[in-house]
């Protein structure tokens, strides 16, 4: 994915205070596909003057990124690229201004440019994915990223494939991002794991410092939100059993108020709330 172009529209006036998010297909216009090959364009419209990030998700993988940009006075902003090779599958974005999570979050497929009613095989593993077919450059193989593999962002930072040997607390990050984002943080046992307790070994404070590091500047979901707040309350379910020097919760109290910030939707701010007493009772 090679990023062509980063400019800032001033053309129309923004909308201040939802933003939103759409990637428009540049060598098709009247197109929603996308091949390899394409050119593309994400254009976002929010406040003026906004810090932008951006998650990206892709075949297990996902990278959360420091601020890569800013809304202009009019609240535009917006960047290009191409789809290459490396690019097939595709990903998954949501995108941060100013705290705030754009809509809708990005879905996109990057199909390869078979020669229609040619020839082709495919293969998967998994998530992965591999398909050999006739191209007009001759037969050609494409593959899905692996865990290990580096993959491009959509704004065009390279990403490094994962670690063969993690360190105990990239693996806790990695199974607190997870329980975030499937919901399983709210089920009995959701925070013990086959190399053990990771309610135990997390519990706590240390919890919110993991996860607070981990999405930096990043906006959570409403469902993502809900499942943070099941975790730290499991993770300050047994006070008696945490270790003196993450029974006080000054950094879960910190996180907890600064999403409440920029949440909008007043049940989730009393579930918010709701959760900040509880830490604070135990």
């Amino acid at each position: 994915m090679r990023v062509l172009v980063v400019l800032v529209l001033a053309i129309v006036p923004a909308v201040a205070q939802s933003p939103v998010v759409r990637v428009v297909n540049s060598s098709h216009a009247s197109s929603t596909d996308f091949t390899i090959g394409d050119r593309f364009e994400i254009l976002i419209t929010g406040a003026p003057n906004q810090p932008i990030s951006v998650r990206t998700m892709t075949f297990g993988r996902t990278d959360w990124s420091a601020v890569i940009g800013w809304t202009d006075n009019t609240g535009r902003w917006s960047t290009g690229g191409q789809f290459e090779k490396s690019d097939f599958g595709g990903w998954n974005a949501v995108w941060t201004v100013g705290g705030k999570v754009a809509g809708p979050p990005m879905q996109v497929s990057v199909k390869a440019a078979c020669w229609p009613g040619g020839e082709g095989f495919s293969a998967g593993s998994g998530i992965n994915m591999t398909l050999s077919c006739d191209t007009s450059e001759g037969r050609q193989r494409f593959s899905t990223p692996s865990q290990e593999d580096p993959f491009r962002t959509p704004d065009g930072r390279v990403v490094k494939g994962r670690a063969n040997q993690q360190t105990q607390e990239q693996y806790r990050t990695e199974i607190l991002q997870y329980l975030m984002g499937s919901g399983m943080g709210t089920t009995p046992g959701a925070l013990q794991s086959s190399r053990g307790p990771i309610a135990y070994e997390t519990a706590g404070d240390e919890t919110a410092e993991l996860i607070g590091t981990l999405i930096g500047v990043n906006a959570l979901t409403d469902d993502e939100t809900r499942n943070l707040l099941a975790i730290l309350r499991a993770s300050f379910e047994k006070p008696e059993n945490l270790r003196p020097s993450v029974r006080t919760p000054y950094s879960t109290v910190r996180l907890l108020r600064h999403i409440g910030d920029f949440t909008d939707k007043g049940s989730l701010k009393r579930e918010i709330d709701e959760t900040i007493a509880y830490v604070q009772a135990r």
